[in-house]
């Protein structure tokens, strides 16, 4: 009898571990969406998303370029910090697409 409770003990770690995984999995999905979309609604104002995407840098140089970026909206606001988080994190987490020089 008390293999079988440390068996049971044992699946039910297991599909609680595989929960947890999925649920992660699946909030990191929404914010990345979450964060794509705000890409595409405030930085599309001024040039194309391509720009954005095709951008290299990492996260200290996404930090000053947002920081420009919002400098050169004629809102002070156009970002709060979060969104400025989001996008910073977003794009400095991704790679850029690399451009075959040949």
């Amino acid at each position: 009898m008390k293999q079988q409770k440390t068996f049971s003990c044992w699946s039910g770690c297991i599909v609680f571990g595989f929960a947890l995984i999925v649920a992660v999995s699946s909030f990191a999905e929404n914010k990345k969406e979450a964060a794509k979309a705000l890409i595409e609604k405030k930085c599309t104002v001024c040039h194309s998303i391509d720009r954005v995407y095709e951008a290299n840098k990492n996260h200290v140089e996404w930090e000053q370029t947002v920081k420009k970026m919002v400098g050169y909206s004629d809102q002070m606001n156009f970002l709060n910090q979060k969104e400025k988080e989001t996008i910073i994190e977003f794009l400095a987490q991704r790679k850029a697409p690399q451009v075959d020089t040949e």
